[in-house]
């Protein structure tokens, strides 16, 4: 296998399942923590074979879903080139081309992810933004530690309440460099201090980890220190290489969303 993860790699000129490189997810309790990745992969092209002999270019924006309990994730360097090796490859049809990816990702996730696909100019159709309560000015960015003040102001009050952030910002545990999304919190349970939150989701700053993981910290943050009735986070981080990453990770079960924001 070709190892991707923090080395220069060319992007390959012709087709290169052996590139995929797997991650190993942190073990998780389904019956407690159910949720998604959604990437939204912006550099999607391969050949089509016409039924006429001329081969033309497919183009698309395509949305994968992988499972959170999946026993692997993948690693995003080595997606990338994989999907670039795609781009001078012939199939029979785009139909062919989604199965073999799904087929491809399989032997490294352990499931077969869904895929979705978006003509470019369609992509308005799954964009939106989040409405909420923003808590961006709840805390200041000097904060470089979070998780010691109480989280609940009052167990006796519950309240019902979506938060949102756009600072976000964590490094890649790989290149040090930073990564920004906005999160995004459902929550039903005792009522919580914006500040002590907000002065949380800002210890992030210096964090290294993968998004997935620090999504799954912010979830047990929140589950271990409100003992909520429901709590569902996500996080929508901006694009690396033509691809953005989503993951959701939530109490109950809900359908995988392929939304994106606008900033991603």
């Amino acid at each position: 296998m070709v190892k991707a993860l923090g080395q220069r790699v060319d992007a390959p000129t012709q087709y290169a399942p052996e590139i995929l490189e797997r991650i190993v997810r942190q073990p998780r309790d389904a019956a407690i923590v159910h949720g998604f990745d959604v990437w939204h992969l912006y550099e999607l092209s391969w050949l089509v074979d016409a039924e006429t002999g001329a081969v033309g270019s497919s183009h698309y924006v395509g949305v994968l879903t992988i499972p959170a309990d999946s026993a692997h994730t993948v690693e995003s360097k080595s997606l990338k080139l994989y999907l670039n090796s795609l781009n001078f490859h012939v199939f029979a049809s785009d139909e062919q081309a989604v199965e073999r990816i799904r087929a491809d990702l399989e032997v490294v996730l352990g499931v077969a992810p869904a895929l979705s696909l978006f003509a470019p100019s369609d992509i308005a159709a799954i964009t939106r933004e989040p409405e909420g309560e923003l808590l961006d000015e709840s805390a200041p960015l000097s904060c470089s530690t979070g998780g010691s003040a109480d989280l609940c102001e009052a167990a006796d009050e519950v309240e019902e309440a979506r938060f949102i952030s756009h600072r976000l910002r964590s490094l890649c545990p790989v290149t040090a460099q930073p990564d920004w999304a906005t999160l995004v919190i459902d929550y039903v349970g005792p009522r919580v201090s914006r500040g002590a939150l907000m002065a949380y989701v800002n210890s992030f700053r210096e964090h290294q980890d993968f998004h997935e993981r620090c999504i799954e910290a912010i979830f047990d943050y929140m589950r271990q220190r409100a003992a909520p009735r429901r709590l569902a986070v996500t996080g929508y981080f901006q694009r690396r290489g033509g691809v953005d990453i989503t993951p959701h990770r939530s109490t109950d079960f809900t359908a995988p969303s392929l939304y994106r924001t606008g900033r991603q």
